[in-house]
């Protein structure tokens, strides 16, 4: 629990980092060649194998052994619990023939095995490898049943003890081909012919088939909790530099607003002071026309000027005006359209009170690369 716990809290910190773009994408340490146990509901498997059985029950009693080939089915489910453990059950059976000419009997054998995978124990685990050498033994229970021999009829049984080697080659995530070859031992003269010899019943088998994957495929990687914790300080570390670095960014920030605030207040007395002297600010007016056009041509601009009127009249200044015309055109052509649109503003100015003291035309102007801006007059103060 105290793990899961801390875990936990480690990715709680890794996505609040994450959130905050203080530290990059934390990878977690594992331990190599160590994984986490799986569930039950994990790495179970099933199986199908078609091959031969080669019988020997009386050692063959001078014959050839190759008189006892038979066919064979295997039918396998069981499950992984480490990537180097597991264990199954099995069918082994169709039938065997145990001596040539007097016994041909249906065979079966129920047992479970322990299995061993010798490339994950020895070589680590790894669940893209393509070969996986498999050494298993266990023991079950082997009937036969008679099928042209009157002496030996029914079932007969007895305790089977197994081994063997499965070699697996892994094809897709939860398919690969098997290549079984296998040993199984019974008691002295399971087959129809009892054995003048001493020792066991053996029969070899060689199978191939498939494997298919129930579950969750593979196992997960153990965290390595030293090179986690590590980390975690690591992260704990960049966020208290951070909080550091924010208090002295705040601090700076209050420092500046307070200065700001100090300038601000001068800055509101000297206007106060400028208010009650009757002064205004030499601030610029200006006042754009259309393409060939000494018309105001919205009220807006009617109501700049009027406003700019009325602050000269309260200030008690006089003003000045000066028209300019674009590049387009002949120049005396602009040299008039810029006088033109200087003494409509000026007209404006005196309809509201104003006092204005000169009214000038430049003529045309490319002093802004947009020519809009360049059919403009001026409104300014004179000092």
């Amino acid at each position: 629990m105290k793990k899961l716990m801390f875990a936990l809290a480690f990715a709680g910190v890794a996505m609040f980092s994450n959130a905050q773009g203080t530290v990059s994408e934390v990878v977690v340490p594992t331990v190599e060649n160590s994984v986490v146990t799986n569930s039950f509901g994990s790495n179970w498997f099933v199986s199908v194998n078609g091959g031969v059985n080669l019988y020997n029950g009386v050692f063959t009693n001078g014959e050839s052994m190759f008189k006892h080939v038979s066919p064979a089915l295997s039918v396998y489910a069981g499950k992984w619990h480490t990537p180097g453990f597991g264990w199954r059950v099995a069918y082994n059976g169709l039938n065997i023939q145990s001596y040539e000419d007097l016994d041909h009997a249906m065979f079966m054998n129920f047992h479970a095995d322990m299995m061993f995978n010798l490339s994950n124990l020895i070589y680590g685990y790894r669940e893209d490898r393509i070969w996986n050498l498999i050494p298993y033994f266990g023991g079950g229970w082997a009937g036969r049943h008679a099928m042209n021999n009157e002496d030996f009829s029914g079932v007969r049984g007895t305790v089977s003890v197994h081994a063997g080697i499965l070699n697996t080659f892994r094809i897709a995530e939860r398919w690969a081909l098997n290549l079984e070859l296998g040993a199984s031992f019974f008691r002295n003269g399971f087959s129809s012919v009892a054995s003048s010899h001493r020792g066991q019943d053996m029969m070899l088998t060689a199978t191939v088939g498939v494997t298919y994957r129930i579950g969750k495929v593979g196992w997960d990687k153990a965290v390595d909790l030293p090179a986690l914790q590590a980390s975690y300080n690591a992260i704990i570390d960049g966020l208290q530099n951070d909080v550091a670095n924010v208090t002295t960014l705040n601090q700076k920030a209050q420092k500046e607003a307070y200065d700001l605030k100090i300038q601000l207040g001068d800055i509101t007395t000297k206007y106060e002071k400028a208010k009650s002297e009757n002064k205004v600010v030499d601030v610029k007016q200006s006042v754009f026309f259309a393409f060939g056009s000494s018309k105001i041509n919205s009220k807006k601009e009617e109501m700049n000027i009027a406003a700019y009127a009325k602050a000269a009249v309260d200030a008690g200044v006089k003003l000045r005006v000066i028209g300019w015309a674009d590049v387009i055109g002949p120049d005396a052509y602009n040299q008039k359209l810029s006088l033109q649109r200087a003494e409509a503003v000026a007209e404006l100015l005196r309809a509201n009170g104003a006092t204005v003291e000169s009214v000038l035309g430049n003529g045309e102007t490319s002093e802004y690369s947009t020519k809009f801006l360049n059919r403009r007059a001026i409104i300014e103060v004179v000092k």
